[in-house]
């Protein structure tokens, strides 16, 4: 970013993470206090987005009718593969209707779709595939014909993604201020906005996610993954999903999900450089509504801060999901700040949207849930034993209000055996290690229970508390220390862009 949008983005990240005081908008953990809403809204307004120069491509000049009937696929992507580095691409007001994924594969240009609306007629290819660094798409209403969910990257709707495995990071990706929201055109399914994930991003470095509306995607509303690196997710607005509403997710290996835990022991360090998520901001986000999955998640990954989001009715789970998960093949999680995050309604509400078919348990999670497992083959290996936990976690000034279940719940199944079937064949695990945790000036009110640590026997358990209060009075567990908790973050609490 550059110019006044870059100014109006610096002023809103540095007040959502507290630092001048003039602004708002969260929980300060010193004082417990909310900021006022007059000044939540000085606290940088609307988004501003420099105007584009006056010399640009414009996909009608180029053949794009965007009238809304014809098929634009074909010009679509020729105005695509037409740029050149330092140019924008102007889709001018009117509604564009692709068939296949577009992709996007020159470095260093601007797709700029404000007035435009993107449609997507084919459920099962429907991105735009961001597959060039230095990219930035903003101002796009996007639409899709969906059917039932899906689980690749062309089929979520915004997508930085290329298909071979094995390739250099992608860096510098800003995605602003896009809208991608259900459809009311008559006679389709349209009811939901993607088949698959909202935004998806894998293996991107330096990135940037703000400003965007999410509505009805049909897997997460925001999914980081694939060994992505210094990104920032800032003032998005997140409804109704159908699964983890923003989540960072580090699988091990993907190119060989199959890999014996030996194997994975022998590699463990290469993979972590190529796979594991690390130094990622999520941060003043307005996030409601999900029929399945959680608020925001952490299921493997490092140095991540979830600072200052307001988290409203999940409905299926946790608010805030901190795991290693075993079925998935998930790294573990270090080092996370979860800060002054107002958190409200956790598992007492229905959902105000639920696609036929769609389940509606509930999970019991906490409100704010740590947990880690490990097959008894993955724990035979020392490195993978070690590795594979939940370890640093800092819950700092968070307001936790009408929970039916927990505030927070730590170390959930730590004495539970179980087993997965895979291919026909028991594959036992149990819980693993959730230890160096600090759980401090947090505020719950109208919880079912206040803090509930389910391993307390664990003679690594490092848990320290301190000014935490329920409903107005001090609360003290007694399975808690006052050890030091060192915990950072992500490296970029402040608003310094990435350009």
């Amino acid at each position: 970013l550059s110019g006044s949008g870059m100014k109006t983005w610096c002023v809103a990240l540095v007040c959502a993470l507290g630092l001048m005081t003039a602004c708002g908008g969260g929980i300060d953990p010193a004082t417990g206090e909310t900021a006022s809403a007059e000044q939540a809204d000085g606290c940088g307004g609307a988004l501003s987005l420099p105007a584009a120069p006056a010399d640009v491509l414009n996909v009608r000049d180029l053949g794009a009718a965007g009238d809304g009937v014809s098929d634009d696929t074909s010009a679509l992507q020729a105005a695509l593969d037409a740029l050149r580095p330092g140019q924008w691409l102007v889709f001018p007001p009117g509604v564009y209707r692709h068939a296949a994924s577009l992709r996007v594969t020159q470095a260093d240009v601007v797709i700029d779709g404000r007035g435009a609306t993107l449609h997507a007629v084919n459920a099962e290819d429907q991105a735009l595939l961001i597959q060039a660094s230095g990219v930035r798409l903003q101002g796009f209403v996007m639409t899709a014909v969906t059917t039932s969910r899906l689980a690749t990257a062309r089929q979520s709707r915004i997508a930085v993604w290329r298909d071979e495995p094995g390739l250099a990071p992608l860096e510098r990706i800003e995605i602003i201020d896009n809208r991608i929201v259900e459809s009311g055109e008559a006679g389709t399914p349209l009811a939901n906005s993607a088949s698959s994930a909202g935004i998806f991003v894998h293996n991107a470095f330096d990135f940037l996610i703000a400003g965007n509306t999410v509505r009805r995607s049909l897997a997460d509303g925001i999914h980081i993954t694939g060994g992505s690196r210094r990104g920032q997710v800032v003032f998005n607005t997140i409804r109704e999903t159908g699964d983890d509403m923003i989540s960072v997710v580090s699988y091990m290996n993907e190119v060989d999900p199959a890999a014996s835990p030996a194997q994975t022991a022998a590699a463990f360090s290469s993979l972590r450089d190529a796979n594991l998520v690390q130094d990622i901001l999520i941060a003043g986000n307005d996030v409601s509504g999900q029929y399945w999955g959680r608020g925001i998640t952490v299921v493997g990954g490092e140095q991540i801060s979830v600072l200052r989001n307001t988290i409203d009715a999940t409905t299926h789970g946790a608010a805030v999901y901190l795991a290693r998960e075993q079925g998935y093949g998930s790294f573990g999680v270090r080092n996370v700040q979860v800060e002054g995050n107002v958190i409200t309604r956790v598992q007492t509400t229905r959902p105000a949207y639920i696609p036929a078919g769609s389940p509606t348990l509930t999970s019991g999670h906490g409100a704010i849930e740590l947990v880690s497992h490990q097959y008894d083959d993955e724990a035979a290996q020392p490195l993978l034993q070690s590795e594979l936990v939940v370890r640093g976690v800092r819950i700092l000034g968070n307001r936790i209000e009408q929970s039916a279940t927990a505030a927070a719940r730590i170390a959930y199944g730590f004495l539970e055996a179980d087993a997965d079937i895979v291919e026909g064949v028991a594959r036992p695990y149990r819980g693993a290690q959730v230890t160096d945790i600090a759980f401090e000036a947090n505020t719950m009110a109208a919880v079912a229970e206040n803090l509930v640590v389910l391993n307390v026997s664990d003679p690594a358990l490092v848990l320290t508390c301190s000014g935490n209060t329920v409903d107005g009075s001090s609360y003290q567990n007694p399975a808690c220390g006052s050890a030091v908790i060192n915990v950072t973050g992500a490296s970029k609490t402040s608003c310094t862009g990435v350009r």
